[in-house]
């Protein structure tokens, strides 16, 4: 089992935490999304660090990541933070791996610095801002809602409410070093994060003109959440491939070895590295 190299990076104001694992093959960087970091992805890490360089961090004010935590979180400041841990990777362009939060960076960066990014798997951003009028209503509204009941009820309040919209997703508690990391990072997503991500409109024009490879994915038991219809309005914006990936929304830390699985063959298929790279 290959043990992570921990390394940080300086980038405008905040120290990034990242550690990668592998050696062989191209890099490939895991992105996070809101509420996490860095260990959501360590079992799939693990299991993709035989064929890639496999990076994953913790986004700026999350966990072992510091920044300013009174400032609400920039998509663009984020992709240029995973912008700079992929110079760092020194391997050239990566492939990026975005879910959720982490896939509306992963848009962002395609958009931003094209020519750092070979392929992209974009999996269930919150895109809203792509649906129909109604349904687009429908979750501003829902974002609204659980932005005050953090400041008026507190995190705890707030999250529970969240889950409820993340269809087959264990509320289940996580290891108690885990855990401890997250803590702080609910707040500062409730408070900080959640609108700038739901808000986010991707540049459809500047990610189809960027020559960036890239893929949508949907979980096979995410259903019809509101995130689903995003990712395939997202896909026709964009008249790119959309997948089924297994499992729900955060399958990357519950179901690790089926998530890996899922980018080495998605990427075998769709992507530019071939089966035995």
């Amino acid at each position: 089992m290959p043990v992570p190299v921990i390394e940080k990076v300086s980038n405008e104001g905040a120290e990034i935490y990242y550690e990668h694992r592998g050696n062989k093959g191209p890099s490939l960087l895991l992105i996070h999304g809101a509420m996490e970091d860095a260990g959501f992805y360590s079992s799939a890490a693990e299991i993709l660090a035989d064929r890639f360089k496999v990076t994953t961090y913790d986004r700026r004010c999350n966990s072992r990541s510091s920044g300013d935590r009174d400032t609400d979180m920039s998509v663009a400041q984020q992709a240029r933070d995973a912008a700079i841990i992929i110079e760092k990777m020194g391997k050239g362009k990566a492939i990026v791996v975005g879910r959720s939060g982490g896939a509306v960076i992963g848009l962002e960066l395609a958009a931003m610095r094209p020519e750092l990014v070979d392929s992209i798997i974009v999996h269930e951003p919150p895109v809203i801002e792509l649906l129909g009028e109604t349904e687009k209503l429908r979750w501003r509204s829902f974002v609204k809602e659980v932005y005050e009941k953090n400041l008026n009820e507190g995190p705890d309040a707030a999250q529970n409410e969240f889950m409820k919209s993340l269809v087959n997703v264990p509320f289940d508690p996580y290891p108690a070093d885990l855990s401890e990391r997250l803590s702080d990072n609910v707040d500062f997503f409730f408070k900080h994060e959640l609108r700038g991500f739901f808000g986010y409109l991707p540049k459809i024009n500047s990610i189809r003109n960027s020559k960036v490879n890239i893929v949508t994915a949907v979980g096979a038991d995410s259903k019809d959440a509101y995130y689903v219809q995003a990712t395939k309005a997202l896909a026709s914006e964009l008249v790119c491939n959309n997948i089924e990936f297994p499992g729900h929304h955060d399958v990357c830390f519950w179901m690790p070895k089926e998530f890996a699985n899922a980018i080495k063959s998605t990427l075998s298929r769709h992507g530019h590295v071939h089966p035995n790279e």
